[in-house]
């Protein structure tokens, strides 16, 4: 009887402790919304139109990488929807524009960064822009194909741009 009681205690002194430092068990977290990602599609869709680019495709995920707006424009390569989700998606993970570590690959020779890239599961080329606000990733985005030099971010940040000014 008196092992069962020492349970006890131990349960109730954990309960007093949890309740206590329940506020710290949670955090609010900023996240990209639906309709932002929307505009951005819009507006990097809109700029490929405006300045006479190859049709692209443009991927928007939020914070926790989930898929919020991708579309291929009609007359874009297949071949630019898996890259364009990489690309936001390495930018989600590293916080940085995927410009960044291709400059750093290249700096080292050719296929510098292809196997980590591969490993990881990231695309270390540019078009891919974290969204951040107030310090914290809220989200990022990948556009691929416009054939363009610097045309994939251009447009990304672009659209980020079209939201952050709203």
């Amino acid at each position: 009887m008196m092992r069962h009681s020492g349970y006890l205690v131990v349960a109730a002194v954990y309960l007093l402790a949890a309740g206590s430092v329940s506020a710290q068990m949670f955090v609010d977290q900023k996240n990209l919304s639906s309709e932002a990602a929307k505009i951005m599609g819009q507006v990097c869709e809109a700029l490929v139109i405006e300045r006479g680019w190859h049709p692209a495709t443009v991927w928007v995920i939020d914070n926790a990488g989930h898929s919020l707006y991708m579309h291929s424009m009609q007359g874009a390569p297949w071949l630019s929807i898996e890259p364009s989700r990489m690309k936001a998606q390495t930018a989600l993970q590293t916080g940085r524009p995927n410009s960044t570590y291709a400059e750093s690959a290249e700096a080292r020779g050719p296929y510098a960064g292809t196997n980590v890239g591969i490993l990881l599961n990231n695309f270390m080329a540019g078009g891919g822009l974290p969204v951040i606000v107030d310090g914290q990733v809220v989200g990022a985005i990948g556009v691929g194909g416009t054939r363009a030099p610097g045309g994939d971010e251009e447009c990304a940040q672009a659209s980020i741009d079209a939201i952050m000014n709203r």
